[in-house]
């Protein structure tokens, strides 16, 4: 009977330590869990508006705040795309979102709330199937919502 009191004894220690080590990172885990279904919800609508060819949709999701929103129109954009060689996706996979983070830069970024960084595989109709293509992208939180930064 007293070594089921040892072990029973000693399972709530590690379960209380282990509950205690949680509650040390659960406010960086809790707010990444609240937000990585949004962060990948608009990840995959800009690869999907890439792939597509939506032009219309994928300057949609360009953060107003990037430096590339403030300076050009939509009119300038679809001129840009025009003017370059056209590479399309030819598929993708988000890999992972990680480093959730406050804006830590509200003088050179006001509107942004948070940063966030999305890991994706592509490959693109040029280059192959086999070839995949590592990259992380930044997206940004700006009133209430994700953009491509």
């Amino acid at each position: 009977m007293s070594g089921k009191k040892i072990i029973i004894g000693l399972l709530i220690a590690v379960v209380t330590l282990a509950a205690g080590v949680l509650a040390l990172d659960v406010p960086g885990k809790l707010e990444m869990l609240m937000e990585k279904s949004a962060v990948e919800q608009a990840a995959g609508n800009y690869l999907k508006a890439e792939k597509e060819g939506n032009l219309n949709q994928v300057y949609a999701l360009l953060a107003p705040s990037s430096a590339y929103r403030k300076t050009h129109s939509y009119d300038q954009f679809l001129q840009d795309m025009a003017s370059h060689a056209p590479v399309k996706v030819n598929t993708y996979r988000i890999v992972n979102v990680h480093r959730l983070r406050d804006n830590d830069m509200k003088k050179d970024y006001p509107d942004v709330e948070k940063f966030v960084q999305v890991e994706v595989d592509v490959t693109f109709k040029h280059s192959g199937e086999n070839t995949v293509f590592n990259y992380s992208f930044t997206f940004l939180k700006e009133k209430g919502n994700w953009y491509k930064g």
